[in-house]
């Protein structure tokens, strides 16, 4: 979800949830232990296709997709007929960005076991990669058909898709039965909450972020979902406590910086802003939001200068946001840089008008300068 106008001081983009809920882990020491078991397998037996399989799935879980690529691959040099080791290859492709590839192993490891449910799954987690929502709407509904293990997985998505396409009942109503499929479970919560943020429904997404917390207090996603609600409803000290929580928790989670600077910056505290700004920075150096947001706070500080280098750093990783160009000439202006501001303005006039904030001030800044 884009969160309303918080502020473009700070072009904030907030998704209540983190993208590591996106898919159920195993836990860290199960991953280790069957990689453990399954290596000393292919110790004594180098031609075990299912053990380099079952390695390959624990090492994706494990977020390691390099390694997940090798023994997947290692398992159908093994048995080119393994459909499963298809699907496992296929996710690390995935992981990898390579969508193409991704698909053709999915659609190869289902021609070869139409029976094995996940792959479904995984052919459809690709649409949705490529932003095909119609296709992957269908394909979740077919995983769900033929792998019941999957399906609460398999609903949540179908109802990400449909939030995509802006199809918020279809939506809610997918979150709504995931909650059934998975009592205990903090994510549809979270996504559900999403939908009523949108819609102005702050009370609603509040008790459904109250909710996530409730049933998995140690996840940092409830409590960024609870936190972007608290801004939301001017609570900055709330949502500070909130987001000191989702860093202790997930301490490299860029978007909690990010975010709780806008908290900061509500309470007039710029300092403790550019504080989590430069943390975001050195977490993620080529995010270039964390650059134009950096710059709104030492533009308001006064520090003009500094403020120029983050919009430069911005421009320089993403040259045609607008929001970026919009601001900048925003900030020549202040700087009596009529020449520079103009030639903003323009560049943002001159692109595709997606943007009506930068589109509106730009246009608004021109009719200003001499």
């Amino acid at each position: 979800m884009v969160c309303g106008s918080i502020g473009r001081v700070f072009g904030l983009l907030c998704s209540v949830t983190i993208a590591a809920t996106a898919m159920a882990h195993a836990d860290e020491a199960s991953n280790d232990r069957v990689i453990a078991e399954k290596t000393e397998i292919i110790v004594a037996d180098p031609t075990n296709a299912v053990a380099y399989e079952l390695r390959g799935e624990a090492w994706y879980m494990k977020r390691d997709k390099d390694r997940a690529f090798e023994d997947c691959s290692a398992a159908i040099r093994i048995d080119p007929n393994f459909g499963r080791a298809y699907n496992c290859r296929g996710r690390a492709y995935s992981a990898k960005g390579d969508r193409d590839r991704a698909m053709a192993d999915y659609n190869e490891a289902i021609r070869l076991d139409p029976g094995y449910g996940p792959s479904y799954t995984s052919r459809a987690q690709e649409y949705f990669n490529r932003r095909d929502f119609d296709l992957a709407i269908a394909g979740f509904t077919e995983a769900i058909e033929r792998n019941p293990k999957q399906a609460y997985f398999a609903t949540v998505m179908r109802g990400e898709a449909y939030a995509a396409k802006g199809d918020t009942d279809h939506a809610v109503a997918d979150y709504t039965e995931a909650m059934q499929r998975n009592p205990a479970a903090a994510w549809p919560y979270e996504l559900r909450s999403a939908v009523h943020f949108d819609k102005g429904e702050i009370d609603e997404a509040l008790d459904d972020c109250n909710s996530a917390v409730r049933l998995e207090p140690g996840s940092a996603g409830g409590h960024y979902c609870r936190a972007v609600v608290l801004v939301k409803k001017d609570d900055p000290d709330g949502a500070i406590r909130e987001f000191d929580e989702v860093t202790r928790i997930a301490p490299a989670f860029v978007k909690a910086y990010l975010a709780r600077a806008v908290a900061w910056h509500k309470k007039d505290d710029d300092k403790h802003a550019i504080a989590d700004f430069d943390e975001a920075i050195r977490l993620q150096p080529g995010n270039s939001t964390a650059y134009n947001n950096r710059a709104a706070a030492f533009r308001d500080m006064g520090q003009h200068d500094r403020a120029l280098a983050d919009y430069n750093e911005a421009l320089r990783l993403d040259p045609k946001n607008q929001d970026v160009l919009a601001n900048r000439g925003l900030l020549y202006m202040m700087m009596s840089d009529a020449k520079h501001a103009r030639a903003d303005f323009n560049s943002v006039l001159a692109l595709p008008p997606t943007d009506k904030w930068a589109t509106d001030t730009a246009r608004e800044g021109l009719g200003f300068l001499k």
